[in-house]
């Protein structure tokens, strides 16, 4: 594996986008430092979780008997059930319990969408392969990602707190908040496909076919 490889892999399964669309819409009634709180533990538990897995992530896997496959197809149904609570749950849900706290620092902004099922399967594998005394570009791409991650966390938390409307105002933080839920449904799938094309449950997808444009069918 080549560096500039485990960046991009590292940057599209463990980069702050999906957590960053939940956090700014989940954060807009918070205060800053309390914004600022959660970012940073949510980002040391990343830093600690991926961290780990890079370390001793086949052991752990082999200690506990579990295959890649089965880490893919149980992360992904956790943040299926978590993205379908986000998508069907009523508006009065939030007021009727407890108010968004520095929990979700752990759940889910740490796991599953900072450390996702996929950033650890990709972690382990890329340390597996790389081997010890030769894991420098893995450790440098996680750095990198983690860096990136915090300007992006960081950035979000220092944003003003929500200024003071009436309780009939409209809001597009519950709209944000549906649509990313939605994707994180879908993305949710895709994780638990992985993992059963891996077990052979389901096929593998489809070559997709190349298109020539500007070629007529008649030719």
């Amino acid at each position: 594996m080549q560096f500039y490889d485990l960046l991009i892999i590292l940057l599209i399964t463990a980069g702050a986008t999906k957590a960053a669309a939940l956090f700014l819409a989940e954060g807009a009634a918070m205060s800053r430092s309390q914004k600022v709180q959660i970012a940073f533990r949510a980002l040391a538990i990343q830093a600690g979780v991926l961290g780990f897995f890079a370390w001793r992530g086949e052991h752990v896997l082999e200690l506990f008997h579990v295959s890649v496959p089965a880490l893919e197809v149980a992360g992904g149904l956790v943040l299926l059930i978590f993205a379908l609570q986000l998508v069907l749950g009523e508006d009065h849900a939030a007021s009727d319990g407890p108010p968004a706290g520095l929990g979700m620092a752990v759940y889910p902004l740490a796991v599953p969408l900072l450390a996702s099922p996929q950033a650890i399967v990709a972690v382990t594998i890329a340390s597996t392969t790389l081997g010890y005394g030769n894991r420098g570009p893995l450790w440098l791409a996680l750095a990198i990602v983690l860096a990136v991650n915090a300007v992006v966390m960081f950035g979000i938390a220092f944003m003003g707190p929500k200024k003071d409307t009436s309780k009939d105002s409209f809001s597009v933080a519950p709209v944000v908040l549906r649509v990313v839920a939605l994707l994180l449904c879908a993305l949710a799938v895709e994780i638990m496909a992985l993992g059963l094309r891996g077990y052979g449950v389901l096929p593998p997808m489809p070559t997709p076919e190349p298109v020539f444009l500007g070629k007529s069918a008649s030719h």
